[in-house]
């Protein structure tokens, strides 16, 4: 029996995939966009990726690549299944032209895996890493099992779709802290290294921004021309996901959100403005502090995850705040060179 990450967009045909998958005896974990099958396979390492192209928030294409650029993941087969694309990609190990027999996919599958590598131990990190490994697997499978009955009560037609609309919120939330605590147990073992590289990052700056803008109103102020520096694209998304969030948190959603990129010869700065209740001076010492209770309205272990990911990156992240008057979050980073 191996673990198999089946991702897809649409929620009937993620169901009759992972249940094929189900009948030839495996395990399936369940994902609906690239960024949450990119996240459920790290955190459980499965044999075979199964994955659609079109997604939001990463394609399928994309997701190959990331897998592949990942050290533990690099070796996993992964099958590729779209309407679009003539003949795949080169990061797959199989592709899949939609429509196609479900014979066909039981095929794939059987000889994806028979050819996967197996599994090699996993060296052991610090007590607390290992604890924050031990927390996030541990709370993988209920929300797994909730993820599998919201499903279900989605397909009844007489259901309450406001309520099942916060189970849904609920369990994104409960799926986010899942990795966010991975993430502070690797960052207080010194366990997380960088891939930085050559981009744009007024464009990956848009893209966070727009991404966002369902949750709340956004204006973004950024120079029209490229602003090249060196960075890891995953990690500064997951900087800008947090400030972002958080600034949505602290409007409810209602008041406007403010988005500045201010580029020097020599750094760059992203800062968020939001319009919330704001927090006192020992307040905002208390934001980026891991392992104690933050301020009432704080966004919790995401805002301490994301210092320390712009500390990696030679930068810093700042928070400047008054009660009543909002808060602005300072995003700074080197241009390098």
């Amino acid at each position: 029996m191996s673990l198999v990450l089946v991702a897809d967009d649409e929620p009937a045909v993620l169901e009759v995939l992972s249940q094929v998958v189900e009948d030839l005896g495996h395990d399936v974990l369940r994902a609906r966009d690239g960024e949450e099958a990119l996240g459920l396979a790290r955190a459980r390492r499965p044999q075979l990726v199964v994955t659609d192209h079109m997604m939001p928030r990463l394609s399928g294409v994309e997701l190959c690549r990331r897998l592949k650029q990942d050290a533990q993941l690099k070796d996993v087969p992964i099958i590729l299944l779209s309407a679009v694309l003539p003949q795949g990609a080169p990061e797959a190990s199989a592709f899949l032209h939609k429509p196609f027999e479900i014979t066909d996919f039981e095929s794939v599958i059987r000889q994806s895996l028979a050819s996967a590598p197996r599994p090699e131990p996993v060296e052991a990190g610090s007590p607390v890493e290992v604890l924050g490994q031990w927390v996030a697997a541990t709370l993988q499978g209920p929300l797994d099992t909730a993820r599998a009955q919201l499903r279900r009560l989605e397909s009844q037609p007489d259901v309450d779709r406001a309520a099942l609309a916060s189970l849904d919120a609920q369990l994104q939330s409960l799926e986010a802290l899942g990795r966010t605590l991975k993430d502070v147990t690797r960052l207080a073992a010194g366990g997380v290294a960088l891939k930085q590289e050559e981009g744009d990052l007024a464009q990956h700056l848009r893209g966070a921004v727009a991404a966002w803008r369902v949750h709340a109103p956004m204006t973004l102020v950024a120079p029209s021309e490229p602003v090249p520096v060196r960075f890891d694209p995953e990690r500064i998304r997951q900087v800008l996901d947090a400030l972002l969030s958080h600034a949505v948190q602290q409007d409810g959603g209602r008041g406007e959100v403010t988005v500045e990129l201010q580029a020097s010869h020599s750094s760059v700065t992203v800062q968020v403005k939001d319009t919330g209740p704001g927090f006192e001076e020992d307040e905002v010492l208390r934001l980026f502090t891991p392992f104690q209770p933050g301020p009432v309205g704080a966004a919790g272990p995401g805002l301490y995850v994301a210092s320390e990911l712009a500390r990696l990156h030679g930068g810093a992240l700042s928070a400047v705040s008054r009660p009543g008057h909002g808060s602005t979050f300072s995003l700074h980073l080197p241009r390098g060179g």
